[in-house]
């Protein structure tokens, strides 16, 4: 388990994806620290596997809602997993210049949105968000991303309603 894993909602069933993954079998066993590489070359070759892999999905789902911030996860590399998060080298929610994009197929932030749903027995907190992709439905829970898709979406609405300058010409004179 790396860095913000929260063991408590770990189960083995949570994990049974993993068994499929291609960087568990056998024959890439040298390739597992490439994941967590520096190297440029060994970065591109984990990413390779991962985009090769049938648990990507599962793989990218569960990094982002453990909060694995470092290594490469479904394809994704530490600085894309937290750009998509929202959050800092060490964890810590950050403002962006950038909004997060879908970290499944890159769709940008327009075709993301954010659902609020019930948590079964949660008690005090009984609702969590959840950030869906419209383009290719990938679904994750993060409130960090989920503010960020809803300060995007809020920050668009904001353009939208100012009304447009109206644009003038300026006609040359003729001698």
């Amino acid at each position: 388990m790396g860095r913000g894993t929260c063991l408590m909602s770990v189960t083995p069933k949570s994990l049974e994806w993993q068994k499929e993954a291609l960087c568990a079998l056998p024959q890439n066993e040298k390739m597992r620290e490439y994941f967590f590489s520096t190297q440029p070359t060994e970065k591109y070759q984990a990413k390779n596997l991962c985009f090769l892999c049938p648990v990507r999905k599962e793989c990218l789902k569960w990094a982002l809602e453990h909060r694995q911030i470092w290594g490469i996860w479904g394809g994704k590399d530490e600085g894309e997993i937290r750009r998509t998060l929202s959050v800092s080298w060490n964890g810590q929610e950050s403002r962006r210049q950038r909004f997060p994009q879908c970290p499944y197929c890159n769709a940008r932030p327009n075709k993301l949105r954010t659902l609020v749903v019930e948590v079964p027995g949660g008690g005090r907190w009984n609702t969590m968000k959840l950030v869906q992709c419209e383009a290719c439905e990938f679904t994750w829970r993060s409130r960090t991303s989920a503010n960020a898709v809803d300060a995007y979406h809020a920050q668009r609405a904001e353009k939208l309603s100012k009304p447009k300058k109206k644009k003038t010409k300026k006609k040359k004179d003729k001698e």
